[in-house]
């Protein structure tokens, strides 16, 4: 499992800018990141190199943050395979509550992050079928 930090913000102009300056100003790397906004407010979800650090530094600069543990699952970066491994999951009763993804040119693979119920359930299912979990120190150094 990997940590996704979770920033609650408004959604309004100049706000990114805000939040993605506290981690670059940090030295904290975005490997991916992902907003769900309903009205005013939005929910950043960031997935980067050091989540401790960006975690500290959110709060240090008085933003609301949390830390999620979150399934990060290796897959091909081909057509289909993101079909697949839903398949599998749904044949389970596993239910994809957040996903999102992003794709490692060097690996030649496409990372997906997922919020699950049960993510030791659906980690040993996506297992038992071949998947690769990406735990965080490989993604953290991706």
């Amino acid at each position: 499992m990997v940590k996704q930090l979770n920033v609650f913000s408004e959604n309004r102009p100049g706000k990114l800018e805000k939040i993605t300056g506290v981690l670059a100003d940090a030295n904290v790397n975005i490997m991916a990141m992902k907003i769900s906004s309903e009205d005013e407010y939005g929910v950043f979800q960031f997935i980067v190199d050091d989540p401790e650090k960006g975690f500290r530094a959110f709060k240090q600069a008085g933003i609301t943050v949390s830390l999620k543990e979150v399934l990060a699952v290796g897959v091909a970066n081909k057509s289909g395979s993101l079909h697949h491994m839903l398949s599998i999951l749904r044949k389970d009763d596993i239910n994809v509550e957040d996903c999102y993804g992003f794709v490692v040119e060097s690996e030649k693979k496409a990372i997906i992050v997922m919020e699950v119920a049960d993510s030791t359930a659906a980690g040993k299912i996506l297992e038992r079928h071949g998947y690769r979990l990406i735990g965080s120190s490989e993604l953290y150094s991706l």
